[in-house]
């Protein structure tokens, strides 16, 4: 006979609320680093964005580029994530200012800032030499370590941001085993690490809170294993709870609806191919038509 641990609800929130307290204020990338101009065109957002050079694009590539220094390294994926927050929150400081006017101070605070995720949260360190052989000889030694005291300086530190796969940890832990079993718990964790992998290559969701695109995530992967629709129902409106959401706010669900569409627009993730059998798990079992189709509500699920 197997007995089931009893889930500590409260101790799950009140780590949960700590998590969300410091997305506000000490992790928050609260400017968007992009605006759209009345023609579609983007332009910079950030110091000196009249002059600026660097695009969305050119954080696209690069945040590709974390992933597959990652991936050869055989670090944790989640840790180009962080590099990537690094990276955001120091284009919005005043330090940052230099890398908005050439595309080579950006590319080297975005090599930087995953050398420096990579010394923070793995348990082996990349050499400064490495960084300056991979750039290919476009940047030395010394002038990576001089980016990470100017990254770490205008960071103040603060370098251990909540990411969206550390509050998907906390949510599983609040759904009992006997309403998502292991097996199934498996495939909603990797669906949902699918989805926040391609966020964060994503410009549009950098202003988004990590425990929204969270949350999204998961309950496009839990629906997706079809589960009961008054189990949704109720999985919503417990994580709602835990992060102080409404679980039919307009933007939540706009936000969940564009986290499944990085998946049928991008679905080998810039050509890494191992989300693709993620990617045909998560495209097949959904049921819903384009990106003005918003996911089934938990709310009306709730009162089915």
């Amino acid at each position: 006979m197997t007995t089931t641990t009893p889930i500590d609800t409260d101790a799950i929130f009140s780590t949960v609320q700590a998590m969300c307290r410091q997305e506000e204020s000490t992790y928050c990338a609260c400017e968007s680093l992009y605006q759209s101009e009345p023609n579609g065109a983007l332009i910079a957002n950030g110091p000196l964005h009249s002059e600026a050079v660097v695009d969305v694009d050119c954080r696209s590539k690069m945040a590709t580029w974390c992933y597959q220094v990652i991936d050869f390294c055989k670090f944790d994926r989640e840790t180009a994530s962080i590099a990537m927050n690094y990276l955001d929150r120091y284009m919005l400081t005043e330090q940052g200012n230099a890398a908005w006017v050439d595309r080579k101070v950006f590319q080297l605070a975005a090599m930087t800032s995953l050398y420096t995720a990579v010394k923070i949260h793995e348990p082996e360190a990349m050499d400064p030499k490495l960084v300056a052989t991979l750039s290919r000889g476009a940047y030395t030694t010394k002038q990576v370590e001089a980016m990470e005291v100017s990254i770490l300086s205008a960071l103040q530190w603060r370098v251990n941001p909540p990411t969206a796969l550390a509050f998907v940890r906390q949510f599983l832990e609040l759904i009992p085993a006997d309403v998502v079993d292991q097996s199934m718990r498996a495939s909603a964790y990797d669906i949902t690490k699918f989805q926040t992998e391609l966020a964060t290559t994503e410009h549009d969701f950098v202003t988004i809170p990590a425990s929204t695109i969270a949350f999204g995530s998961l309950m496009n992967s839990l629906e997706s294993l079809q589960l009961d629709e008054k189990v949704l129902g109720y999985t919503g409106y417990i994580l709602c709870q835990a992060i102080g959401i409404d679980q039919s706010d307009e933007e939540v669900l706009t936000v969940q609806n564009a986290l499944y569409q990085t998946i049928v627009k991008h679905p080998a993730a810039g050509n890494l191919t191992h989300f693709a059998t993620a990617a045909s798990q998560m495209r097949k079992p959904i049921r819903r038509s384009s990106f003005d189709t918003s996911p089934r509500s938990v709310s009306a699920m709730a009162t089915h």
